[in-house]
């Protein structure tokens, strides 16, 4: 199914008040489309517990070889991030980890590495702490990180600005500070400029006024709620709480989080 024709469906749902539907048949198709692959490739992994299906679909997508080999790669690119090489054992927090895609590969290619889990929403969170060992998971509630400040060497969220209603932006901001360690570092990934073309011509209006638009959805956190941000927005918002150490827009590095903003960030050092 080519682009255009994707988001005159997806549009026509919006319209006809049907969003739910349409992911609901999203999630069937899925199910049909990847049901032997995924069979096939569960024998190669046979000691390796993979999500229900309901849950890869909410949280990723459902298929198992992407499900295993991008969050091992996600998994890599953190443990050799420079950051992390000089510490022995450092802390690590995957906020909104959802079924543990990339933490439960951390811990395994560093194991000295002390590794959490976080996320709202709590199924996901009791499912893993019963299937992935030797990490930590938590559930979170009241807009509040449960953990103590300055704790985390790194704290990475991939795509979970993207299910956060842009009011509640500055809250987890002040958040991912208050955990982090005054060295600490936080890795984040967005929707920018690559995803813009799933917007409607009034939804990329306000867009443009605002620096950030949001699809609603009664469910916080759930993937039909999204948040797209302009890049000078997000730098605005950061950088009055972090330095900026490294920024790749999307488009220019489609190959870093599926085309996504990447963001590293650091605390800022206190002027004496």
């Amino acid at each position: 199914m080519n682009t255009y024709l994707r988001k005159a469906i997806k549009n026509t749902f919006n319209f006809l008040g049907a969003t739910q539907l349409l992911n609901e048949l999203n999630f069937r198709l899925q199910q049909l489309q990847y049901s032997n692959q995924n069979r096939n490739y569960q024998k190669k992994l046979k000691r390796f517990v993979f999500p229900t299906d309901r849950a890869l679909f909410n949280t990723f997508q459902l298929n198992y070889k992407k499900y295993y080999e991008d969050g091992l790669l996600a998994a890599n690119e953190m443990v050799q991030w420079g950051a992390l090489t000089s510490l022995s054992s450092p802390v690590i927090l995957d906020w909104g980890s959802g079924t543990g895609r990339v933490i439960r590969h951390i811990q395994s290619l560093k194991p000295n590495a002390i590794c959490y889990g976080s996320d709202i929403d709590c199924e996901s969170i009791h499912w893993s702490r019963k299937n992935i060992d030797h990490v930590f998971f938590d559930c979170i509630e009241n807009q509040t990180l449960p953990y103590p400040s300055n704790y985390f060497h790194l704290v990475y969220g991939i795509s979970v600005l993207t299910h956060i209603q842009q009011d509640e932006l500055l809250i987890w901001i002040n958040e991912l500070k208050r955990v982090l360690t005054p060295t600490g570092r936080a890795i984040l990934s967005t929707h920018g400029s690559q995803y813009f073309h799933q917007l409607t011509r009034e939804e990329k209006k306000q867009l443009e006024k605002a620096g950030v638009f949001t699809h609603l959805f009664k469910e916080k956190g759930h993937r039909l709620m999204t948040t797209y941000f302009e890049a000078h927005f997000l730098k605005e918002q950061f950088q009055t709480h972090f330095e900026i150490e490294q920024f790749w827009e999307g488009q220019q590095h489609p190959e870093k989080m599926g085309g996504q903003d990447v963001w590293i960030l650091k605390q800022k050092i206190p002027a004496t």
